[in-house]
């Protein structure tokens, strides 16, 4: 049995808001509302997802609304590759 691979993506998200440990902590938190969110690493600069599947950008905007922030942008990296040949 084939065990199908799903890609994994790094995204960059861009918040407005984050003023203090509190705020890192609840966006922090908020973010495992979010489907697909493996990882996530967020400083005073935004947070660094790593995501599975697709991003549920209004889903994201709506938990870190509830947080007490808002979204400002949302950059998808490449993903990194390697050769296989």
């Amino acid at each position: 049995m084939k065990i199908p691979l799903m890609a994994r993506r790094r995204i960059r998200v861009a918040i407005d808001g984050l003023t203090g440990v509190h705020a890192l902590r609840a966006v922090w938190t908020a973010l495992a509302a979010v489907p697909g969110i493996v990882s996530a690493d967020v400083t005073m600069q935004g947070a660094l997802l790593e995501m599975e599947g697709a991003l549920d950008e209004p889903r994201l905007a709506e938990v870190l609304e509830a947080a007490g922030v808002r979204l400002v942008s949302v950059t998808v990296e490449q993903a990194r590759v390697l050769p296989l040949a």
